[in-house]
């Protein structure tokens, strides 16, 4: 139960902070600069939202396909992955959690086919091949994925996704 309220603290942090959005700059038309420029928006607010030299924020693998992205961290002990879905040129932060965003179920119900999203599966897993074994059993350990939107702002939506 302690868990699940740091768990949910955690998250709280999230939902407090400014709706979570990074502004989307087209930095040329190739594919990889795009992904660099995401890359760099998604990370640029996750460390400016949490990151301090008290309590410094570590981010890990992040994997990027189409519109959604999906960040790895630990913070203060605890760790989780953090869903981004670009929308209207806006990366904007609509999941937390932990083991059940490697679910193709989830992926699906945020509209992608069955295929994309085992790809999708795939590609998260392939990328955590390099994170050490401790450190994965923090992402797993979120529990519950919590939906990230303005309504839910002060009290997290637990989902079943």
């Amino acid at each position: 139960m302690r868990a699940l309220h740091s768990a949910l603290f955690f998250c709280g942090l999230f939902m407090l902070a400014p709706i979570a959005t990074a502004q989307h700059v087209a930095a040329d038309s190739h594919s990889q600069s795009m992904a660099g420029t995401d890359l760099e928006q998604i990370h640029g607010f996750m460390r400016k939202t949490w990151h301090s030299s008290e309590h410094p924020l570590r981010l890990g693998p992040t994997h990027i396909t189409g519109d959604f992205a999906v960040a790895d961290w630990w913070h203060q002990g605890k760790g989780g992955r953090a869903v981004f879905k670009r929308s209207n040129q806006q990366w904007q932060l609509i999941l937390c959690g932990g083991a059940g965003i490697l679910q193709s179920t989830l992926w699906q119900q945020l509209g992608l086919t069955p295929s994309a999203a085992a790809e999708v599966v795939d590609a998260l897993q392939h990328a955590e091949q390099s994170v050490s074994v401790a450190d994965k059993a923090l992402l797993d350990a979120f529990g519950a994925t919590v939906t990230m939107q303005a309504e839910h702002a002060r009290h997290p939506k637990s989902t079943s996704l």
